[in-house]
This record gives structure tokens, C-alpha cells and sequence, in this order.
């Protein structure tokens, strides 16, 4: 039943005019949403067409940096913290972890901050009232699993420093696992 809401969602929204970019975005998004409270999304969301037609009046997702460079890139386990403060520090903001679990990042060239990260282990049921604890210092910026990812711009920590001037290019590389795994 979960899987048929999304799925006629999925098509009203298209039938909106809604990229299908966006219309994934928002989708997995909802999914995500419903799937932590419980609630069934016909209770939680309303009817798919009223629904579709709420989420485009309201304007849809829209990029609210249009400018701002983006990379997938995923890490084992093992590393994937370290690599996550890796590239905060080159200015890649987190926006959120999708389902295959990889992380959906955005930077803005133009006036990039550096970002810090933290993982913690959390089960599901939990999960908000952990978020709660930590806000407003740590955001959430995703989940995968039993791990719950939070980050905060460094500027909360060492002020005006946080601003990159020139930032780096992008990695090369989108994939991180170490032997190990």
C-alpha cells in the first residue's frame, strides 16, 4: 500500500510539470519521512493528486542555490566520517544521504563555508529525540540505516575562518572503502 501511494504521487507530480529530478528528491523525501513516524502516508499526506497539487502550489522543491556545484560520492564504514570532514573542510555541504546510501552534496563556489560532521549510532525509534538532544548546535543532514549523520558550519566553532576564499576542485573520485571492508 506505501509503495502504490508513492508510486501515484510520483506520476501526479510529473503530471504537474515537476522535473523528474525534483519529483525524486521530494518522493524519497516523504518516503523517508513516513517511514520514520509510521504513519501510513494516506493518513499522513492526504489523497496523491490533492497532495501533488498542495506540494506544486506551494512552489515544489526548488534549488534555493542555483549556482551551487554538486556531488554524489559515497565511503565504507570504516572512513566515511574522516571523509566527511575532509570535504566539509573543502566546503561540501551534506544535504542529505539518499537510499543507496551516499552522500548528496552541494557547495557554492562563490561563497563556500567549511563544514563539520559528526556520526552516531542510533536506532530508528530514537532517532528524533537524539536530533533533539544535539539541536541547534548539530543539524541532521541524513541517515543510512542504524547511523545518523549531523552537521554544523565550522564557523560555529573558529567564526569568520570558516569562509573558504578559493576552494579546491572537486575529488576525482566519488567512491571511499578502505580494505578493510
Amino acid at each position: 500500500m506505501t509503495t502504490g501511494y508513492f508510486a501515484e504521487l510520483t506520476r501526479r507530480l510529473y503530471e504537474q510539470g515537476l522535473t523528474q529530478e525534483h519529483t525524486a528528491a521530494l518522493v524519497a523525501e516523504l518516503a523517508d519521512h513516513a517511514a520514520d513516524s509510521g504513519t501510513e502516508p494516506y493518513a499522513e499526506f492526504g489523497q496523491p493528486a490533492a497532495s501533488a497539487r498542495q506540494l506544486v502550489a506551494a512552489g515544489g522543491p526548488s534549488d534555493p542555490d542555483p549556482g551551487a556545484e554538486r556531488w554524489v560520492w559515497t565511503a565504507g564504514a570504516y572512513v566515511d566520517q574522516a571523509m566527511m570532514n575532509r570535504f566539509g573542510a573543502q566546503g561540501w555541504e551534506i544535504e542529505r544521504v539518499d537510499r543507496l546510501g551516499r552522500f548528496v552534496s552541494r557547495r557554492d563556489p562563490c561563497a563556500s563555508l567549511r563544514w563539520e560532521y559528526r556520526r552516531d549510532i542510533v536506532d530508528r525509534r530514537n532517532r528524533s529525540q537524539h536530533a533533539a538532544s544535539l539541536a541547534p548546535d548539530w543539524e541532521p543532514c541524513g541517515r543510512w540505516l542504524y547511523l545518523a549523520y549531523y552537521k554544523r558550519p565550522l564557523a560555529v566553532t573558529v567564526g569568520p575562518a570558516a569562509a573558504l576564499v578559493e576552494p579546491p576542485d572537486r575529488p576525482a573520485r566519488s567512491a571511499y572503502f578502505t580494505r578493510r571492508l
